[in-house]
């Protein structure tokens, strides 16, 4: 397998799909720009707005948004993706206890197994529930989190693997992805729906009322669009960062090992109403919901490190 070729293609990937996320913000714009005008024809006034013939106020002020969201989520991505419970940053300037030691003992070793030039920050969530994730917006900034339950109830082999996927995550550069995607989506479908309602009469000209409808139905389109991109590329990305773990361990079986406890554990715990920050589902290296899941099943990626 050429993993710098996969790895290479992961990162077109990610930037096609925050390069999409843009231009549906601008293209958003520029229908509230042919309301804004009250435009008599749709396609004259796109083209005098895309041209500058008249000034695309509205176009201008979503791509600028969607440029602070991103600029947002590099900035406080830690804030967002560990708010809601209770956590930790194992330091190894700072004491710590005999579990930290063991943990951060962990990701030491991959570092240099896997000839890693840089060493994510490290947190432990205090969680019921087994799961961990990788976030940032490059290697520079990146950080993993193990929530409390995994350390506790998962062998030495397999919280290493676990880190070992999670550093994989940050190796392949796809983490940015799921950093952003969900908040630009959220932010973009709030914002569609509200200039919905701001416009929602209908007496405006043609080509106003034709930019209307189109708003109108991105409320039922954009929606379903930007959950089945997040569904397709967080699987492709799963099943890298499972092969990933693999090969810096040089053995799939704890990766297997880890998936299956993590699975039996949701299987038996309905944990739903306990973890509250929706932002991490995308980055959990497990997922719940089987159907309509953002990642792979458990079968399938067990599947995939066997070979099969």
């Amino acid at each position: 397998m050429n993993f710098q070729k996969i790895i290479f293609r992961n990162h077109l990937k990610t930037s096609a799909v925050l390069v999409t996320y843009i231009v549906i913000f601008i293209f958003i714009g520029l229908l509230v720009d042919i309301i804004r005008i009250n435009a008599p024809s749709f396609f004259e006034a796109l083209i005098k707005l895309i041209t500058f013939q008249i000034f695309p106020l509205a176009t201008l002020c979503m791509l600028g948004v969607a440029v602070l969201i991103i600029c947002f989520s590099v900035i406080n991505f830690k804030q967002i993706i560990l708010s809601g419970s209770e956590y930790k940053l194992l330091d190894p300037s700072k004491v710590m206890n005999q579990t930290e030691r063991r943990i951060y003992g962990i990701l030491e070793d991959l570092i240099k197994e896997s000839d890693t030039l840089f060493v994510p920050k490290l947190y432990i969530i205090d969680a019921p529930y087994i799961n961990a994730f990788a976030s940032g917006w490059n290697e520079n900034n990146s950080l993993i989190a193990l929530t409390s339950s995994l350390i506790k109830r998962l062998e030495y082999e397999e919280i290493k693997a676990v880190m070992a996927h999670e550093l994989s995550h940050i190796r392949h550069g796809d983490i940015r992805l799921t950093m952003c995607v969900g908040i630009l989506s959220n932010i973009m479908l709030l914002v569609t729906n509200s200039i919905v309602w701001i416009f929602l009469g209908s007496n405006h000209q043609k080509g106003a009322n034709t930019a209307r409808t189109i708003l109108l139905i991105l409320q039922f389109i954009l929606p379903i669009f930007t959950f089945f991109l997040q569904m397709y590329l967080s699987r492709s990305r799963e099943y890298m960062a499972d092969s990933g773990a693999a090969y810096i361990m040089n053995d799939s079986r704890p990766m297997i090992r880890a998936l299956q406890k993590i699975s039996a554990d949701y299987n038996s715990t309905d944990y739903s109403q306990v973890d509250t920050n929706p932002t991490r589902k995308a980055a959990y290296i497990f997922d719940a919901s089987e159907t309509f899941s953002t990642h792979p099943s458990t079968q399938n990626r067990i599947k995939s490190l066997l070979g099969r």
